[in-house]
């Protein structure tokens, strides 16, 4: 089997679990599943378990594609700005006052 599996635990309950604000608690763990469909398609399927705060996992699935970038493709590295964390850093210590 030629699957990857990414486990998460350990998560801080002060972050939400999506961008529209839903919580998690400390006992969220999240499982990513890669497997490779066929020379062109990627699966990626996410079960999120959180027993503290939903009454069942949720599980996505999709179905990416995969191509070639040209061989002149630069990848650029993302790094967060200072401000950006330090933004990040006041939203998160509001959160435990």
């Amino acid at each position: 089997d030629s699957t990857f599996v990414v486990d998460t635990v350990g998560m801080d309950d002060r972050t939400w679990l999506t961008n529209s604000g839903d919580p998690h608690s400390a006992d969220l763990r999240v499982q990513e599943r890669y497997r490779r469909v066929n020379q062109t398609t990627l699966e990626l399927t996410v079960v999120i378990t959180d027993p503290q705060v939903y009454t069942k996992p949720w599980m996505m699935r999709n179905r990416l594609p995969l191509r070639l970038m040209p061989r002149d493709t630069d990848l650029m590295e993302m790094i967060p700005s200072a401000s950006e964390a330090q933004a990040y850093q006041r939203v998160i210590s509001s959160q435990t006052k």
